[in-house]
């Protein structure tokens, strides 16, 4: 047996029978396993989550839950220089007839490849150095998707549900990440309603 071990750890066998020469690749296999069993972990992390009862029907800019927002045409001129800003639109998602226990409503915009490394959705239009960037309505702050953690309220602030409706406002803006050229906009926020 010793021998059998001490030709697994170094490799090296003189063992000249075919079956033996099985027994010993069995042997080494099962050792092997034994060996990266006996390495230990280097710590452990729990994912905690709820799942809310509640539900409601939603809706976009008065549509279903997937909607557009058209935002007005402006000038290159008014997104001449890098981080301005211009063409302000308010949008809103409504949530009606909620069922479940939930006081409070806010949205998780998802951070996917849609969403730029500064937090802003990507551009597919024609035009170049253009984002598209949302901001909460109430305190115009600049909604950093991806940034923000994903407990309830980090990515929009959390609105008051009542008699089951709720109203979520926002505003979505162009956002100069350099000299803007002309051409078309268009950019996709895919999102998950939050209930608390």
């Amino acid at each position: 047996m010793n021998e059998l071990l001490l030709s697994c750890i170094s490799g090296k066998h003189t063992i000249r029978s075919s079956s033996m020469q099985r027994t010993l690749a069995i042997f080494c296999t099962a050792c092997a396993g034994l060996i990266s069993q006996a390495h230990a972990s280097d710590g452990t992390i729990t994912f905690t989550g709820n799942i809310a009862a509640t539900t409601c029907t939603i809706s976009v800019a008065g549509g279903s839950s997937s909607g557009s927002i058209s935002l007005p045409s402006i000038s290159t001129k008014a997104l001449a220089v890098a981080s301005a800003t211009a063409g302000t639109i308010p949008f809103s998602i409504a949530l009606s007839g909620c069922t479940g226990a939930a006081t409070q409503a806010a949205i998780w915009f998802e951070n996917d490849s849609n969403v730029n490394a500064a937090g802003r959705l990507i551009n597919t239009g024609t035009a170049s150095n253009v984002d598209v960037a949302l901001y909460n309505t109430s305190s115009s702050s600049h909604i950093l998707i991806g940034q923000t953690s994903s407990t309830f309220g980090s990515s929009g602030m959390a609105f008051p549900i009542s008699s089951g409706n709720a109203t979520l406002r926002y505003l979505a803006k162009y956002y100069a990440s350099g000299v803007a050229t002309a051409g078309t906009v268009t950019a996709i926020a895919n999102y998950t309603v939050q209930y608390q």
